[in-house]
């Protein structure tokens, strides 16, 4: 993929450009909390482009936690037309870094697909030029010096992304998804083959042998809590294995997970599914979903024997069925390439980045962020170079295990 890269004056200067014949809006505003504008962003949810991330509930338990710690303040960037009614809805924070004010989507990398919120029937009046307008005068209201804008899909449900009119590179990593079949029998058949699915059965028996076997979502409070007790006790133990930074153990991460999940009184914006064997959580997983697409958050697996009879593999199995069973159409487990991905999502989606400064300083400090997003997507797309950068992972990780310190 071809890196484009836009000067200042060709992303934000004003009058340079022909008046779009429909304006795609009238005015822009900005807003420091979500709470400012949270019932017209549910409004212009129902029907609108988005993808299952870009919520209040589930931003909002992200911002009120992991991003306050962050040093994250919402910047709800909203675009009205002449009537005043909201024709899109950019769900950006604010964060002091190099001295100057970087703007990003909320969530930070716990959303695997970043969008703006577009009203149902206005996605075609982004043009390029309207776009860009719309980012200048976020920029200016908003006090802005760099946009570093992540893993952005090109397009969503068949339509082109805007923000696509802005500079951009390749996102570190692709996402994988899937259209689900009408029933899981047909699902399973047009993914697996009857010598895998006749493992599958096998492994179930195993894992009976052990004890009773509850293949569940967690519908209630006591399950919900369970599932992420345990997920986020094994989380912790495979990172740690492989040398992998835990980002679930950063400062407020955990509340937001469990405030998503509705166990602090907060509205549940995600779904949570366990694989239980004999009363042990064996496997979990976390999702998100709206009216057509389930996505997958997070996951993660025992480090005890049943590990090797496959409980995620069955467990995914289960959340592919319920969401057929819900009425879902479409199905993804978010970025990052695993072997398992491909058993229900074979379709790669290539994602971009927008990092571009506004002010001179901030152009400078674009080239910074960008560069490092570029170096690590070099790193994953070159064989020798992710195989050594897996290495010292794994040589981090026994140090870690033998320093004196470890506990």
């Amino acid at each position: 993929m071809t890196t484009r890269s836009f000067s200042n004056k060709t992303a934000f200067a004003a009058g340079t450009e022909t008046p779009a014949a429909t304006p795609a809006f009238a005015t822009v505003e900005v807003h420091r909390s979500i709470e400012a504008v949270e019932d017209e962003w549910r409004a212009l949810l129902g029907g609108g482009v988005a993808t299952p991330y870009q919520t209040p509930d589930f931003l909002g338990a992200w911002s009120a936690n992991a991003g306050k710690l962050e040093g994250v303040a919402p910047l709800i960037v909203v675009a009205r037309d002449a009537d005043a009614r909201p024709t899109a809805l950019l769900p950006l924070g604010v964060k002091r870094r190099f001295g100057l004010q970087v703007a990003s989507f909320l969530g930070g990398t716990h959303v695997n697909y970043n969008m703006p919120v577009f009203r149902a029937g206005r996605l075609g009046l982004f043009t390029p030029a309207e776009t860009r307008r719309l980012m200048r005068l976020a920029a200016e209201k908003g006090g802005v010096d760099v946009f570093a804008l992540a893993n952005q899909p090109r397009s969503w449900r068949g339509q082109p992304n805007p923000l696509t009119a802005l500079p951009d590179q390749p996102s570190p990593d692709f996402a994988y998804s899937g259209r689900l079949a009408p029933s899981i029998e047909e699902h399973l058949q047009r993914h697996t083959s009857a010598k895998t699915r006749s493992a599958q059965r096998r492994k179930l028996r195993r894992f009976e042998e052990h004890g009773p076997v509850r293949i569940f979502r967690a519908d209630s409070e006591h399950d919900r809590a369970r599932v992420l007790d345990a997920y986020f006790r094994q989380k912790a133990q495979r990172l740690a294995a492989r040398g992998i930074d835990n980002v679930f153990a950063e400062p407020g991460v955990e509340a937001f997970i469990r405030a998503a999940a509705g166990l602090d009184g907060s509205r549940q914006a995600i779904d949570l599914y366990g694989f239980d064997v004999g009363g042990e959580i064996a496997a979990t997983f976390g999702v998100i979903a709206d009216s057509r697409r389930m996505c997958g958050m997070f996951n993660s697996i025992t480090s005890c024997d049943l590990a090797r009879y496959s409980p995620g593999e069955l467990l995914l199995n289960f959340m592919v069925e319920d969401a057929i069973g819900r009425g879902l159409q479409e199905f993804d487990l978010g970025v990052g390439a695993a072997p398992y991905k491909a058993l229900h999502c074979p379709d790669v989606d290539p994602l971009f980045d927008s990092v571009f400064g506004v002010s001179a300083a901030g152009r400078l400090a674009a080239a910074a962020i960008g560069g490092k997003r570029a170096l690590k997507a070099w790193v994953k797309s070159s064989p020798r170079a992710y195989a050594l950068a897996t290495r010292l992972r794994r040589l981090r990780a026994r140090t870690v295990e033998t320093s004196p310190d470890a506990s």
